[in-house]
């Protein structure tokens, strides 16, 4: 058989492989109403070749071609849709492929008998009579007449044997050969029988129709067989079915195994038979203990040879059942041969063949079965235990598994009769109506092959019989589906338990084998491989069996649609304009309904929805309830299947059911959200859902992605155009393989050429013509776009849906002929699907009219129609018209891009936004990562204003995962569009600092990536200025801050990255390096230069190089992480690559700054990018300043301080003073001379004298530090900076000696001398704090009154620190000035030499200065400057110490002893200043009560640096800092208290719970105290604080950021103790009977702080509850009783209603309290109230939170605080709609101590109010659980309360 004729893959499941089906040239359909529908007359070859309306004869459309006459072949490659199918192609797109065509080899033919040579000659399909001819049918009467004569002959011998010989009736030979074959036919007589239903079955199927082939296609024509003949026969052929199912070779087997191996352990000789001389046809003898005939015992199952006698049985009776099968499904067949008993056998071989054999032979699984045998009752009880342990040892299943493939083998040879006993057991249940028993007894059966778990080492072809059994039976199952619907939901339902009958590691088991098609790719599905098939083609791919059976089930249910569908509404018979949108979406599903009904498809729509309603409803149980855990993989594998055969021909039902599992799970997911308050969707079904709704919009939006990008290049008018002349011939072919040394083939119209073999075209099946499929499909859309578009004139244009009419014709064309190649009825089924589709899209098109193509739709629909019976077969080449494989798939991928699921594509995702809007955070986040999956596939979604929009806001959720979420969507589309990146690039800054660590991590990776893909990136310098501040936060996650390292040392400092080229800089445009002119920088360099610039901006953005300066250090020499870290490997390896790299960074730096220069128009903003270059380069000089020794001399001159930019002059020269600096000590000498010989001391004392005192200060420590360079005198001779400096302190100090007695106040002096004296004093500190005298060490016991000033200068020098004893003399002077600015000054300069000189402090506080400066007399700008020179002096001693400089010091000093050497790391000036701090630390807490801002804040500054040094009580320093979080309009202040707050916390974790109630006390006091009072001079004293939070107003405490940013909220002891210190304010003092009436606003500051805590659970409110109820319990009643004595009993009784005074005080006007005698007891009275304002905060705070957080009073009577936290109570916020909580305590005494008798009553009736609303709840409570203990919660309701009470027994939680 050449190629182009090789038969369908499907075809190797029919007897024949190719049929012929006569069908009439000429046909002419017309509709029920011929009025509106068209008559189509088809000419020869099929084409269109007259369309006739009869109700206008007149307006016949004739179709002629144009070129007919010219072109042979053009006919063929011009006819319209509805060509007569030729033969199969040689490459046919099958994609259902069952693996059984490719084994040939296996014993039984596969479903068939015939070899391919026994093809029927085509000739035979001229014929039409139906029934057989006369001499066949004689031919089967003779042999079956033959057969069953020799059966009673042979009986009735046996009967006379036995009778003459005395024996037995059953005793013969005739009988013992019955049973040897398990009924009375021989081998050879059931094979004849066999073989005529094969020969009569062929010549059969080749005169039937197609849609009966099924019938016809494997029966014989038994009708024609006498009856009598039949009824003696069938009982015959039933013996031996009824033999066959009691056969079970498996379990047998098992048996002989176990035997065997209990044989052979047993040393009394037990006769022994294996499994192999079980299964041999003539027993063999081998081994001691072998068993002869007859030694087991009577049991014949169990002697040699008895499992092959077995296995004879089960043949015989298979064949038998086929023969009965056969028998009773022939059409017009003698009704006595079809008895309901015969039928019964036949089902039941049939399961049993199934259950016993092929499972356990297929999955190897027949030892699973196997149990132990109970030890023998017979057991000699003087055996030994040895014996008795291997007697009663369970045998191995391992053994019995490999045993019992001898077993297999011959089963599986049955696999291909068993193949054609289920399409005969097909064909019958077509033919005949069925018992309801049967029928589930044999679904049930054939349902279960599909469990079939493949185990290869059986047979290595085991997955091709499994996979025949499998199409088999979904076949079967099929068929009973389409032939029973009232069984259909019994059917479906039945599905599901079979889906779980797998074992779990193979529930996701793909073994159907099905077609690749180009669409798949776009699926993001991940392929399977078949187990057993490791050599099975690329081309291939694998889905479940379950899946493909649900699929074929719902195509089985379509039938013929209505000729006419005038029944349907059209869109302009309705007044829309009148109906809203709901009645809109009722119109639309009715007219959906109404077209799936006229359409046929109305029985596919209900089996489709049953389904998804079945899996849905399984996957939506609660937690492990109907198997719904097990339930969801399945559910997810069985959408991954239905992705990947969607674009499958076969397969068309596929969209149908996506479509409804994805309008039931957007339905499902839309009633979980907030909109459906009433739904409740189990939580692990959401992800599940949400998971599976988005692979399938995700694949939608694949398809559609794929068809925009490759659209079809159709015609878009009716106006023939001309063939496309080439410029050149090209290879074109699809396979994307250039001009291979093979056969290929050109294209008639467009001249291009293709590979045969990718065509399917040999060298001897070359056409006269061929057309490829661009060329095809462009043609016949023109040729039927003149048929279907009448009378249309030419030049119309087409549409969309015109093209999909004609697209759905070529398709249907390729089906057709594959249902013609093969008899496979899932090709015909797919074609009858599709025509249903068609005609049902046409009638929707038809409803809505405005959107209808060009085409006449009742034309195309009566042409579809048409179709609906298969044409005939013709054997020919492949015409012209027919597509290849890539051209069908193409169309499909078109086809499926315009169907109804890809069309709501829209709709699907707005069904995600709208999620993503939720208020529910859960579905936010699953909503958000399902939209990820989105656009990965299409990224330009993120283009759509509206996914933009919706994505900005999820970025500010209130939920952590959200917007990690968010995040993480916009990462991954920002990296797959760089160019777009900038658009989210504000966004992802902001994420930067989000609250959630795993937020912060996921945007740093972001920005990584982004930097590392594209290091020019245009937003870079923010993003690194950001990431930096993450690196360098203290608080910062250690995860974050080690992705942040990594990522700057991966883009500035790792060599091995710039040799390699980690970027996308481009190299097409060296630079020149500016050291070798006309050489091209490198690589490395280039790289490196890049990094520099970034660097640069880095600074320029972050406006200091603070933050650059600490990464560089950290990366050089480490952060500090410690050597026991597992990253210290990796952390060292990133210091060397660091240390490698900075002096290639330092070249890049200065070769930006060279180029700077040579190109700047010295404008004045250019002083800012030179500042950024200047100190990028500081940065190295405080890591790496050896690096900066080469280049100072480029530096130098930028110090003379005539750089064109007056405003940043001042930066410029300080930048390079302190570079020069810091640099200095790594001068050689010969350096060091060549420097100070020029210019630069000269330079740095310019700038002494011109600039500011911040640029003196540098040039002062540069000039400094070049004076004290070890090189900078020779002997006594002083160098030239030396001079220099002394010179500019000599003439600093006079004018300061000569100025100090003019005035006492130096704000009425001149500007200019303000200035003087201000630089004077300014240059003078800096030269005594930087300049060191080697000889100027101080006493231990300085004398304070030792400093003088000097009025001779002469006197004056650096030795011996005569300068500096003299200028701290002239600077107290100053200090006693009286204007602020001077004071300042003094102290500034005054605070070098405390620096320089430690043991100066000493005397500066014996001489009182250090009380004086921070005295409440001081000013306040001198207090703040007091406390930032502490700051400096402590931050200067720490630096000291950490450099070694204090360790150098000591080690140099002579009279150190060996102890201090050993075990000091400092001097002993070291902890001077801090100890005279500490003396001082009640002055400084005194000043965190300072009405100053900047005080406050100051101080506070300074308190963070003692308590890291260790130099403050932190159990003292703690409630300070809390009452600063008082301090609410310095948010400052109280950021910088918060974050030592939290640093304490980190540390002592029990401290704030400890210090909270001195510290609330501290907030109210500081309060009270800091900020002004009101007109009535009351003190404005709140805890709380206000925020607008959208449209809501926000209320919190003072202290919630303490509580969220501390450890305190996520432990629940810590939280707890810090209540209880709290609530512990509110107890009464046992120390005094009666409360202070001053603490009152204090407890009301304190309940304030209590009722708006942020708590995140509800143990918290129920806590305070819980305490406070204790407290009011008591102390309360306590009060009532009190007031009780004092009244007297009768006006106030404890236990009554409201009483008189009560009642008066409500009254308008003032209160008598001469009415009830109160005048002489207002004392007492006024006391009593006093109290009772003590227990009243509690009550109101009780009441406030039941409601604010609705508690029930169940659940507060219940509520024991050791209880464990509730996993749905957690997560709780405080409702909106409730009112801040307010305690005002107003004064009950005046200020002469009178009583205010209106306020006194109001709380006397208040108290008691709350005090029996407290009692009768309490009361009320307890008594129902009195009436139910066993009851731990219940709902209560007190007395007189509406039904709302109900609502509140269970608290209503957030979800956040």
């Amino acid at each position: 058989m050449d190629d182009e004729d090789e038969p369908n893959p499907l075809s190797a499941r029919s007897e024949t492989a190719e049929r012929s089906f006569h069908f009439p040239t000429n046909i002419t359909m017309a509709s029920n109403q011929p009025q509106a529908s068209p008559q189509i007359t088809f000419g020869p070859g099929g084409v269109v070749e007259q369309v006739t309306y009869a109700d206008n004869p007149s307006a016949a459309t004739f179709f002629q071609p144009d070129n007919a006459s010219s072109n042979p072949g053009a006919i063929q490659s011009m006819a319209p849709p509805s060509f007569t199918p030729d033969v199969p192609m040689s490459s046919p797109m099958t994609n259902a492929i069952p693996i059984a065509a490719t084994s040939s080899h296996i014993e039984g033919k596969v479903f068939s008998h015939v070899e391919k040579n026994e093809i029927p000659n085509p000739a035979l399909s001229s014929t039409n009579d139906n029934n057989s001819s006369p001499a066949n049918n004689n031919a089967i009467d003779n042999t079956v007449e033959r057969i069953v004569n020799a059966v009673e002959s042979r009986e009735a011998s046996a009967r006379e044997s036995s009778l003459a010989n005395g024996t037995s009736p059953g005793g013969g030979r005739a009988f013992e050969e019955a049973a040897l074959h398990g009924g009375p036919f021989t081998a050879m007589e059931l094979s004849q029988l066999s073989m005529h239903c094969i020969a009569s079955g062929s010549i059969a199927s080749n005169n039937s129709s197609m849609k009966n082939r099924t019938t016809s296609s494997s029966l014989g024509d038994w009708a024609s067989v006498d009856g009598d003949l039949l009824a003696s026969l069938t009982p015959m052929l039933q013996s031996h079915v009824k033999s066959a199912v009691n056969v079970d070779l498996v379990g047998e087997g098992r048996r002989v195994i176990s035997q065997c191996m209990e044989a052979q352990g047993d040393k009394n000789g037990r006769p022994v038979i294996t499994i192999h001389q079980w299964m041999l046809q003539v027993a063999k003898y081998s081994g001691p203990n072998s068993a002869p005939l007859g030694s087991l015992g009577n049991d014949t199952k169990l002697e040699p040879g008895g499992g092959y006698h077995r296995l004879k049985v089960l043949l015989c009776g298979l064949e038998a059942a086929n023969i009965l099968l056969a028998i009773m499904a022939s059409p017009g067949i003698d009704r006595r041969a079809v008895e309901d008993d015969t039928i019964e056998a036949c089902v039941n071989l049939i399961k049993n063949h199934i259950l016993k054999h092929i499972l356990p032979a297929l999955s190897n699984t027949g030892h699973l079965g196997f149990s132990a045998p109970a030890a023998s009752s017979t057991t000699d009880e003087v055996s030994s235990p040895k014996a008795k342990r291997a007697k009663t040892a369970s045998p191995n299943r391992n053994t019995i598994a490999k045993s019992l493939k001898a077993v297999y083998i011959p089963i599986l040879s049955t696999v291909g009769t068993f193949g054609t006993i289920i399409e005969r057991a097909e064909a019958f249940i077509i033919a005949n109506e069925m018992d309801d028993r049967l029928l589930f007894t044999l679904s049930a059966a054939a349902m279960l092959s599909l469990t079939i778990a493949i185990e290869p080492s059986v047979r290595a072809d085991v997955g091709s019989l499994a996979s025949i059994v499998q199409v088999s039976a979904m076949d079967l199952i099929t068929a009973m589906f389409g032939r029973y619907p009232r069984h259909r939901s019994i059917i479906i339902e039945d599905m599901f338990p079979l889906m779980l009958k797998l074992p779990t590691s193979k529930r996701s088991l793909r073994t159907y084998l099905v077609k690749k098609s180009s669409g798949m790719a776009n699926n993001g599905v991940k392929k399977e491989h078949h187990p057993a098939s490791a050599g099975s083609s690329g081309d291939h791919a694998y889905i479940q069996p379950i899946c493909a059976l649900t699929l074929l089930l719902i195509q089985s249910c379509v039938v013929m649609p209505f000729q006419s569908d005038e029944d349907v509404p059209e869109e302009g018979n309705a007044d829309a304009g009148s109906e809203d949108e709901e009645d809109d979406d009722n119109e639309e599903e009715k007219l959906k309904s109404k077209a799936n009904d006229t359409s046929g498809l109305d029985g596919c729509v209900g089996v489709c929805n049953q389904f998804t309603s079945q899996m849905v409803q399984r996957c939506s149980r609660k937690g492990e309830e109907g198997g719904a855990s097990e339930f969801r993989p399945i559910l997810a594998n069985l959408i991954d299947d239905l992705l990947l055969v969607r674009y499958l021909i076969e397969f068309p039902a596929a969209e149908m059911l996506l479509l409804s599992l994805s309008h039931r799970l957007g339905s499902d997911l839309l009633r979980a959200s907030s909109a459906a308050k009433s739904q409740v969707v189990e939580a692990t079904y959401l992800a599940t859902a949400m998971d599976a709704f988005g692979k399938i919009t995700s694949a939608v939006a694949g398809t559609l992605q794929q068809n925009r990008e490759n659209p079809f290049k159709l015609p878009d008018s009716m106006s023939p155009g001309l063939s496309p002349e080439p410029q050149e011939e090209v290879n074109r072919c699809f396979c994307g393989r250039g001009n291979l040394d093979t056969f290929m083939v050109d294209c008639d119209r467009c001249h291009s050429w293709f590979h045969g073999s990718c065509i399917g075209i040999t060298k001897d099946t070359v056409p006269d013509s061929w057309f490829c499929d661009d060329c095809t499909l462009q043609t016949t859309i023109l040729d039927q776009a003149k048929v279907f578009a009448g009378s249309i004139k030419e030049g119309k244009v087409l549409t969309r849906k015109d093209y999909n009419h004609v697209l759905r014709q070529f398709l249907l064309r390729y089906l057709s002929r594959t249902a013609q190649s093969s008899l496979s009825p899932q090709a015909d089924r797919a074609r009858e699907f599709l025509i249903a589709t068609w005609v049902r899209d046409l009638t929707l098109e038809k409803s809505n009219a405005g959107e209808s193509g060009t085409f006449d739709l009742r034309l195309v629909r009566s042409h579809a129609i048409a179709q609906w019976s298969p044409p005939a077969f013709q054997q020919s080449h492949r015409p012209a018209s027919y597509l290849t494989d890539d051209g069908n798939q193409r169309i499909m991928l078109s086809l499926v891009a315009s169907s109804e699921l890809s069309v709501s594509f829209p709709r699907l995702l707005g069904v995600l936004l709208r999620l993503m809007a939720d208020k529910i955070a859960s579905l936010r986040k699953l909503s958000l990562k399902a939209f990820l999956t989105i656009v990965n596939v299409d990224p330009a979604l993120m283009t759509q204003p509206s996914v933009r929009k919706e994505v900005s806001r999820c970025f500010h959720d209130e939920a952590i995962s959200v917007r990690e979420a968010a995040v993480s969507l916009v990462g991954d589309y920002v990296l797959q569009s760089p160019n777009l990146a900038a658009a989210f690039h504000a966004p992802l800054l902001e994420r930067m600092v989000d609250k959630g660590i795993s937020v912060r991590k996921r945007a740093v990776k972001i920005f990584r990536d982004i930097l590392l893909s594209n290091p020019s990136y245009g937003g870079r310098a923010a993003a690194m200025h950001c990431m930096l501040q993450r690196a360098d936060d203290r608080k910062e996650d250690d995860g974050v801050r080690d992705l942040v390292h990594e990522t700057f040392h991966t883009l500035w400092f790792n060599g091995k990255a710039f040799e390699m080229g980690k970027s996308s800089l481009s190299l097409t445009a060296p630079l020149e390096d500016s050291n070798n002119p006309g050489k091209a920088l490198n690589k490395a360099q280039l790289y490196c230069r890049e990094a520099a610039k970034a660097m640069v901006e880095v600074v320029k953005v972050s406006g200091s190089s603070e933050f650059l300066t600490s990464l560089v250090k950290g990366l050089l020499f480490g952060f500090n992480e410690g050597d026991k870290d597992k990253k210290t490997a990796e952390r060292k390896r990133r210091q060397e690559d660091s240390r490698n790299q900075c002096n290639s960074l330092v070249l890049a730096l200065v070769e930006l700054l060279l180029s700077f220069e040579e190109t700047r128009a010295h404008k004045e903003e250019d002083g800012k990018e030179l500042i950024a270059l200047l100190s990028t380069l500081s940065v190295f000089s405080q890591s790496y300043p050896e690096l900066l020794v080469p280049h100072i001399v480029t530096l130098v001159p930028y110090l003379k301080g005539d750089n064109g930019s007056k405003k940043y002059e001042t930066a410029i020269v300080s930048t390079v003073s302190g570079i020069v600096s810091l640099s200095s000590s790594h001068f050689s000498n010969s350096e060091l001379s060549r420097l100070t010989g020029g210019e630069l001391p000269t330079d740095l004392v310019n700038i002494a004298y011109k600039f500011p005192p911040s640029a003196v200060s540098s040039a002062v420590e540069a000039l400094s530090k070049l004076a004290n360079h070890p090189g900078a005198s020779a002997g006594s001779v002083c160098s030239v900076q030396e001079k220099k400096l002394f010179n500019l302190a000599v003439q600093f100090y006079s004018y300061l000696l000569k100025n100090k007695d003019k005035t006492n106040d130096f704000s009425k002096m001149k500007k200019s001398i303000r200035d003087n004296i201000r630089r004077a004093l300014s240059a003078l500190g800096s030269i005594c704090r930087f300049y060191e005298c080697h000889d100027g060490v101080d006493n231990h016991n300085l004398d304070p009154n030792g400093f003088t000033v000097m009025t001779d200068t002469k006197q004056l020098k650096f030795s011996g620190n005569v300068l500096s004893s003299a200028c701290f003399a002239l600077f107290k002077e100053y200090l006693e000035k009286e204007d602020e600015q001077t004071k300042c000054l003094a102290l500034r300069a005054m605070n070098g030499v405390f620096i320089s000189r430690p043991r100066v402090v000493l005397a500066a506080e014996q001489l009182g200065i250090t009380t004086a400066v921070i005295s409440e007399t001081a000013p306040p700008s001198v207090q703040i400057e007091s406390l930032r020179c502490w700051r400096d002096i402590l931050l200067a001693e720490e630096k000291r110490i950490e450099s070694g400089e204090a360790k150098e010091k000591m080690l140099h000093l002579k009279d150190i002893t060996l102890s201090k050497r050993i075990s000091g790391d400092q001097d002993g000036d070291a902890c001077i200043s801090g100890s005279v701090l500490t003396k001082h630390a009640d002055r400084l807490y005194e000043l965190t009560l300072s009405k100053d801002e900047k005080v406050r804040h100051m101080i506070i500054d300074l308190i963070g640096h003692l308590l890291r040094q260790g130099l403050i009580n932190p159990m003292a320093t703690v409630p300070y800092l809390l009452a600063v979080q008082g301090d609410v309009k310095s948010p400052a202040t109280r950021s910088l208290a918060l974050k030592l707050l939290i640093n304490e916390g980190e540390k002592r974790p029990d401290m704030l719970r400890q210090r909270i109630c001195a510290g609330l006390k501290q907030a109210f006091f500081f309060q009270k105290e800091v900020y002004p009072h009101d007109a009535n001079g009351v003190p404005r004293v709140t805890a709380l604080l206000s925020r607008n939070e959208g449209p809501n107003v926000v209320t919190d405490t003072i202290f919630d950021a303490v509580i969220k940013e501390s450890a305190i909220r996520n432990k629940r002891a810590q939280r707890q103790g810090l209540l209880k210190g709290i609530i512990s304010l509110f107890e009464k003092d046992p120390d005094s009977e009666n409360t202070d009436a001053d603490e009152l606003p204090l407890l009301g500051f304190a309940s304030e702080i209590l009722a708006h805590l942020p708590y995140n659970s509800l143990n918290d409110p129920l806590f305070i509850v819980y305490h406070s109820s204790c407290i009011t319990a008591l102390d309360g009643q306590q009060v009532i009783n009190d007031f009780a004595r004092l009244l007297e009993g009768d006006l106030c009784d404890p236990n009554s209603e409201e009483d008189d005074i009560e009642r008066a005080s409500k009254k308008k006007g003032a209160f008598n309290p001469t009415e009830f005698g109160l005048e002489s007891k207002s004392a007492e009275f006024g006391q009593l109230c006093v109290n009772a304002c003590r227990v009243l905060p509690l009550l109101q705070l009780k009441n406030f939170l039941r409601k604010a957080y609705n508690l029930s009073e169940a659940r507060m009577t219940e509520y024991v605080p050791s209880e464990k936290e509730r996993i749905h109570e957690k997560g709780v916020s405080i409702s909106n709609s409730i009112p801040a909580f307010s305690c005002n305590m107003d004064s009950i005494f005046d200020g002469k101590h009178a009583i205010n008798w209106d306020i006194a009553a109001n709380i006397y009736t208040t108290f008691r109010k709350y005090m029996r609303d407290s009692e009768v709840e309490d009361l009320h409570v307890d008594t129902e659980a009195k009436k139910s203990p066993k009851s731990k919660s219940g709902q209560k309701r007190k007395r007189g309360d509406s039904e709302e009470a109900l609502d509140q027994a269970s608290p209503k939680v957030s979800p956040d």
